[in-house]
């Protein structure tokens, strides 16, 4: 008899694991989704039904996890863009060539979607912003994350020598970022820009006493 309790206290246990488990494996598949189809045909043009087709789920399930469109956005941007962040500034002994290098290799796999071609353009991304305040909050939150991390590498650099110490890291830290946003739009103007050659640069201007990104590259 204990057994046969000790089994169904166990089945009970078990069953909300399971539910719980397979509501994050149906939010994984429709970020998933949204991610490659965002990436492949940009951010307006999938439907939602075919978000839904792609991951093998429902619009009911689909609204089970995400109250519209713009939280599905704000959700497939989290799930691409703090890994990217985290994977870049990674380390506890970074410096801005570091950075660049990692930041330069990610936009030329594509890994940053809008530096890459087709997918994603900055004016969709901008678009959602203007539409959504959303959107445009996280947007915003993670250009915020973003200067506040290469701050903390600017001031690094600055310890040890290698930028001037009178320059304001914050302030240079987003001039940076204001360059790469920058460089989104001439990119989707259709300039040609050779993002290594730039970064490298702009990293020899700011940091001349560091080897540039692209030249560190070539010789691995």
């Amino acid at each position: 008899m204990s057994t046969v309790r000790t089994k169904k206290s166990s089945a009970r246990r078990s069953a909300p694991r399971a539910r719980v488990d397979s509501m994050a494996e149906t939010r994984a598949a429709l970020l998933r989704a949204g991610a490659e189809l965002f990436a492949a045909r940009g951010l307006d043009a999938p439907s939602l039904d075919e978000i839904c087709a792609a991951a093998g789920k429902t619009r009911g399930a689909f609204y089970v996890h995400f109250q519209d469109r713009d939280a599905f956005l704000v959700a497939v941007m989290e799930s691409l863009g703090l890994p990217l962040l985290d994977d870049v500034f990674a380390g506890a002994e970074l410096d801005l060539a570091t950075v660049a290098l990692r930041f330069l290799a990610a936009a030329g796999s594509g890994r940053y979607p809008l530096t890459r071609e087709g997918g994603v353009r900055p004016h969709q991304l901008i678009d959602a912003c203007v539409r959504s305040p959303a959107v445009r909050a996280r947007y915003l939150a993670f250009v915020d994350d973003a200067i506040d991390r290469l701050a903390a590498v600017i001031g690094s650099d600055q310890q040890r020598g290698r930028i001037h110490a009178g320059v304001d890291a914050r302030a240079l830290a987003t001039a940076m970022l204001a360059a790469i946003i920058g460089a989104q739009t001439m990119l989707e103007l259709g300039l040609p820009l050779e993002l290594g050659r730039i970064g490298a640069g702009l990293l020899g201007a700011l940091a001349p006493g560091v080897q540039p990104a692209s030249r560190r590259s070539r010789r691995r």
